[in-house]
């Protein structure tokens, strides 16, 4: 095996590429390749492409960071495989000053490059069923199906409860001999209803953990995994407890920030939910499971869902990214595994947590406006052996499952989002042998997007109405009436009576006062900042738009149609460019919207 390292300090610093082991270089900025970036990249999209030798009988590694060591900040990571020389990272942000790019290549013999080996975990919402709101059976199906098409090899599952035979019959359905999928229990329970976590895994079981008295098999256990390479892997399934969520807190703490009002509670008291149950848990895992287990230096993975937010994603790194509402928050459940030695798969591999953040919670429920990334694919690798090839996470149907009766209500399988992670097991093997995940770039600069372009049109010229809405509470006024705590609010739909509260379509009509000419009109949804009886925080999403038509008219009798719209379950403004339309109405249909309704704190147009 031959290594060179090279560490470039970058931007504007270097003259021309520069090159490690025979490999040069450069970058693709804006469709165009360059040398180095220059400060008219800055809070642009890139990559890195590296260009070397092809080797006959070879297999190049190169392994590449982004960083600003002076912030101790990395951007970008990258471990890529090539056999024609050729390879390309996924898109960075550049960074604004002095950056350095470290490049490493390695060349192995071809089958000597390491075992690929693809990782998911995810927590299937009372064993597919959707917590029993399915009793068809059909989202148990497409579930599986949807995992056969991520073909994990090993599959770390939450609430399993009495699905786990027909998964198991489902993923081996048609599979070759080579290929099947071995069921490890890790709940021992014989109601179903109590039979929580879960492995299946194409590798062959060493050993399965049975349950430890520091902590229950229904929140943690695993097993002894042995790969075609001879090598092993320790594979535990995790789920810690959900009390004392912080999702409903974090998205009041980050709404509020922004709009100037009290945080309440305190970020310190938000923090602190963490030493209710989680922490004491984390600390039997660590100090005492694990390593009563773990003799050797095989690889230790972990994935479930840890109910605790990222120690890394709310550093003051990205403070100011979107969502973060300029907030640091030292999370202290999580932290414990970084401490331990344990890294995260996906922000490992995705280090930008502004640029992917990788929400997983919830799918069903909302996003709400803080984003919530609770499932993990953890690692610790005490003798170098893994690389993370990619990671992501998926939150929408496969295609084929999109349009059906599921769908709209449930746009996902389960109300977690799925973490899947392709990872390098060094030593024999052809390295990797299948396209890797990836993340899609949530390319979205700054803490809130920034206005569109124009003047507001002030709440004073505006008025609404609207077919439906709630007397007082949800007045269509209070859509204009420039306050975003304040919203307008359909009724729910009504079965029995659908005249008095109608299914949707929903329509909201602004009058502008007079015809003017438009640039765009920005919608934000109700911001979902409800108290509880009791004084807590709760999120409540629905009515949020999801997709409709917005229309346009000069005189409110003949309208026309200027966009289709299709909106995140995110709590955020979404803008509709209108590039110079002539209105002075403005009528938005809302097709769908969570939970049948429909709701808005403000709409804003601009001229």
């Amino acid at each position: 095996m031959l290594i060179a390292v090279v560490v470039l300090l970058l931007p504007w610093a270097v003259p021309g590429a520069a090159a490690a082991g025979g490999f040069v270089y450069s970058y693709r900025c804006d469709g165009k390749i360059v040398t180095t970036p220059g400060p008219e990249h800055v809070g642009r999209l890139c990559t890195i492409l590296a260009d070397g030798p092809a080797v006959t009988g070879q297999v190049h590694e190169i392994r590449m960071a982004v960083r600003q060591r002076s912030l101790g900040y990395v951007w970008m990571r990258a471990t890529l495989y090539t056999t024609n020389g050729k390879a390309e990272s996924h898109p960075f942000v550049v960074p604004e000053g002095e950056f350095e790019l470290d490049a490493s290549d390695a060349a192995f013999a071809q089958g000597q490059a390491g075992t690929q080996v693809r990782l998911m975990t995810w927590n299937l919402l009372g064993g597919g069923t959707l917590d029993g709101k399915d009793h068809t059976g059909e989202n148990l199906k497409q579930l599986i199906e949807y995992v056969n098409e991520v073909d994990p090899d090993v599959f770390f599952v939450v609430e399993a409860y009495g699905s786990e035979t027909a998964i198991l019959q489902g993923l081996n359905a048609g599979r070759a001999a080579t290929d099947l999928y071995n069921s490890v229990p890790i709940t021992v329970a014989t109601e179903a209803k109590y039979r929580n976590l879960w492995l299946f895994t194409k590798l062959k079981v060493a050993q399965r953990y049975t349950e430890r008295p520091e902590i229950t098999d229904f929140h943690f256990g695993g097993a002894k995994l042995q790969l075609p390479n001879g090598k092993y892997v320790h594979a535990f399934t995790v789920w810690s407890r959900h009390e004392d969520s912080v999702f409903a807190p974090m998205h009041h703490a980050v709404v509020n920030t922004r709009f100037g009002k009290p945080v309440s509670p305190t970020i310190d008291t938000i923090v602190g939910y963490d030493d209710t149950k989680r922490n004491a848990q984390g600390r039997a895992i660590l100090q005492k499971v694990v390593p009563y287990y773990v003799k050797d230096d095989a690889p230790v993975i972990m994935g479930g869902d840890f109910n605790a937010w990222s120690d890394r994603d709310w550093s003051g790194q990205f403070a100011d990214a979107r969502g973060h509402a300029g907030l640091t928050v030292p999370w202290t459940y999580t932290k414990q595994y970084t401490d331990a030695g344990f890294y995260d798969a996906f922000r490992y591999i995705n280090p930008d947590a502004g640029l992917y953040p990788g929400r997983t919670w919830s799918t069903m429920s909302g996003f709400g406006a803080a984003p919530a990334r609770i499932d993990y694919l953890l690692f610790r690798d005490n003798k170098a052996q893994m690389r993370v090839l990619g990671a992501r996470t998926d939150v929408r149907r496969l295609p084929r499952h999109q349009g059906g009766y599921l769908d709209q209500q449930y746009p996902f399988y389960s109300d977690h989002g799925a973490v899947i992670a392709d990872v390098l097991v060094t030593g024999t093997g052809p390295g990797p042998n299948r396209p890797i995940v990836t993340e899609k770039p949530e390319y979205a600069p700054g803490a809130w997007p920034a206005p569109p372009e124009g003047t507001p049109v002030p709440p004073s010229e505006l008025s609404a109405t609207a077919g439906t809405f709630k007397p007082v509470a949800g007045d269509p006024g209070r859509a204009v009436d420039g306050d975003p705590y304040t919203y307008y609010h359909s009724w729910y739909p009504d079965a029995a009576d659908p005249t008095v509260s109608p299914a949707q379509p929903h329509t909201i009509t602004v009058d502008m006062g007079r015809e003017r000419v438009l640039s765009a009109v920005r919608f934000l949804p109700k911001l979902a900042t409800a108290l509880s009886g009791a004084g807590n925080p709760v999120v409540n999403m629905t009515g949020t738009p999801l997709r409709g038509v917005l229309e346009v008219s000069v005189d409110g009798t003949w309208w026309a149609q200027a966009a289709n719209v299709t909106w995140p379950r995110i709590t955020g403004p979404n803008d509709v460019r209108l590039n110079g339309v002539k209105a002075r109405y403005l009528r938005l249909r809302v097709d769908n919207g969570m939970g049948g309704a429909t709701a808005i704190a403000e709409i804003t147009p601009y001229e």
